[in-house]
């Protein structure tokens, strides 16, 4: 049974209905009543009003992960988890009418307290529904769900995670069948389903018959299952083992503490030790939050060393070198890339979002290797390797800036747990520090390629004002010849336009706006689609031939007019 095709069919019901305009409904709250008893059914009330849900479905729809928010405010509460689980149990019912099967929907989550109190709940909801629910035995990573859920044909399922956000934060993502994060045309249907029932009021509950059954699964040994049978990839854990690699790993106080140690003693590797500092940094595996592992990995004076580290869900690494510098997600995507071209002799296009480092471009180049530029979102960069796939070709790797990758043949999510442990494969086929393997493959690139990134917070409210200033100055930008964007700098409009039309063919609206200068150098500004922040992505791209300070000073003078851009409106 093609579960993808059931995916398909519902988006493609959707988009035809969605041509309907929907009433505008009026914003007034409903009251809360336990449960109600008619003669046909027995219902149960909704304590959401319509400006909630509203909020709600626009942001699930909109957002490039799911929707976030503080726990225990009124963004994020027992009523609003309640009422998307609801869009959930609709849409997998209504997957279930096309199969004639009984409707499923498998849950997880991370370690953070909204999971642990909500996942209950949420079990709760769907069953009585109808729906039958597939629960993890334990936090669980975003991968090895999103693996579970391909394996299993699940149509959705939900996946209760805030990633690397701060601990107080609660989260609601959806995973498809194909083991990626929704699309938008998924979640907008979820969407359609908060709204029509927040309309209604009320849900009906299932007799005690009628309910759905629950059953707990540990979905760790398929996931180790899959990894092993990655042919192609072949992380070979008994070199790994035999290099002798001392490593280090911070969990962070996540998921990934319960995978990823489990996974390296599964493979007779012994050599690690395990790094507790999630509860003083937060779950973000940034330069900042690793400099206790840092620390303790220059201390180390074994001759291959590394420190290691996921995210609160384990979909983002981090990797620190033997002496102790943190290496950028961008160089450890481009080091994927390396390894898997020339270690594993594999081929096949590079996606990566149009806030990662075009250092990838100039690598694939070398090699006559497609590359393609997504919106930020890995939800995109998911929809083509699908779409890859479903053509008969597949990808050498996917990433972001941010901390996320995949790679061929694997799910088309984030996975922090084999991009770390692809880190070591490396170091075992290459027996070099990483820091080394990093040189050498920078090394054949004909430019020097250097990011910084940055963001400006704003009071409620001025961060759209601040966007509309800015793209009063991309308008006026991009009807000038040649204009100049800083004393040295100059925007390419050609480049910059087709740009900005690539995007608006993935998300209405665009991505941003990314400025393209004549040397190969950009500045992508956009706004967060959780925060009250507006964030920049400095890329210089720079002669060989310059000293470090003159590359420090066309750095600085690029983000120097970047952040003018950007600033507060007083």
């Amino acid at each position: 049974m093609q579960i993808n095709s059931i995916n398909n069919i519902l988006v493609s019901r959707y988009q035809s209905s969605n041509n309907i305009k929907r009433q505008q409904f009026v914003n007034s709250p409903i009251q809360a009543d336990s449960v109600s008893f008619t003669a046909k059914a027995k219902t149960q009330k909704l304590n959401v009003d319509m400006e909630t849900a509203n909020h709600v479905a626009k942001a699930l729809s909109t957002s490039t992960s799911g929707y976030r928010a503080e726990y225990g405010t009124d963004k994020f509460n027992k009523d609003i988890v309640e009422v998307l689980s609801l869009g959930v149990a609709d849409y997998a019912i209504e997957a279930a009418k096309i199969t004639g099967d009984k409707p499923v929907v498998m849950i997880g989550g991370d370690t953070r307290k909204a999971t642990k109190d909500m996942i209950p709940f949420v079990s709760e909801v769907l069953s009585k529904r109808g729906v039958d629910v597939i629960k993890a035995d334990k936090p669980t990573p975003t991968p090895v769900f999103a693996q579970a859920a391909k394996d299993k044909g699940i149509p959705l399922s939900i996946l209760m995670t805030a990633s690397h956000n701060p601990w107080s934060d609660g989260g609601y993502n959806l995973v498809t069948d194909a083991g990626a994060i929704a699309p938008p045309a998924v979640t907008e249907k979820v969407a359609e389903h908060i709204i029509a029932n927040a309309e209604k009021g009320e849900y009906e509950v299932k007799s005690s018959k009628e309910q759905g059954k629950v059953k707990v699964e540990d979905l760790y040994p398929q996931y180790k299952k899959d990894l092993d049978a990655l042919k192609e990839v072949n992380i070979d854990w008994k070199a790994i083992k035999d290099a002798n690699i001392k490593i280090y790993y911070d969990g962070l106080r996540g998921t990934g503490n319960n995978v990823f140690p489990r996974l390296m003693k599964d493979n007779g590797i012994k050599n690690l030790t395990i790094v507790d500092s999630g509860k003083k940094t937060g779950p973000n595996p940034t330069a900042a939050n690793l400099k206790d592992l840092g620390e303790l990995v220059s201390s180390n004076r074994s001759k291959l060393v590394i420190g290691l580290a996921n995210d609160g869900d384990a979909d983002r690494f981090g990797v620190v070198d033997e002496n102790g510098k943190f290496i950028t997600p961008n160089d450890v995507i481009l080091l994927t890339a390396y390894h898997l071209s020339k270690n594993k002799g594999l081929d096949g296009a590079i996606i990566r979002s149009q806030a990662t480092t075009g250092a990838l471009d100039q690598f694939a180049m070398d090699r006559d290797i497609k590359v393609m530029q997504t919106p930020v979102g890995f939800k995109y960069i998911g929809e083509d390797i699908i779409k890859e796939r479903a053509e008969g070709r597949d990808i050498l790797v996917a990433g972001e800036e941010s901390g996320g990758l995949t790679v061929t043949g694997h799910i088309p999510e984030k996975d922090g747990i084999i991009a770390i442990s692809l880190m070591l494969d490396l170091m075992a086929a290459e027996k070099k520090p990483i820091s080394e393997i990093l040189k050498d493959a920078k090394a054949s690139m004909h430019s020097q390629v250097d990011i910084v990134a940055g963001d400006q917070s704003y009071r409620p409210g001025e961060k759209d004002q601040v966007m509309k200033r800015i793209d009063g100055y991309y308008n006026q930008t991009m009807s000038q010849d040649n204009p100049k964007f800083s004393e040295n700098f100059r925007v390419d409009v050609d480049k910059t336009l087709e740009n900005e039309k690539l995007m608006k063919e993935y998300k209405k609206g665009g991505d941003g706006y990314k400025f393209y200068m004549t040397d190969g150098s950009s500045v992508l500004i956009r706004k967060s689609g959780t925060e009250d922040k507006i964030k920049e992505y400095v890329e210089v791209v720079s002669d060989k031939s310059l000293s470090s300070h003159e590359v420090r000073e066309r750095v600085a003078e690029l983000k120097s007019a970047a952040d003018n851009l950007i600033r507060p409106l007083s």
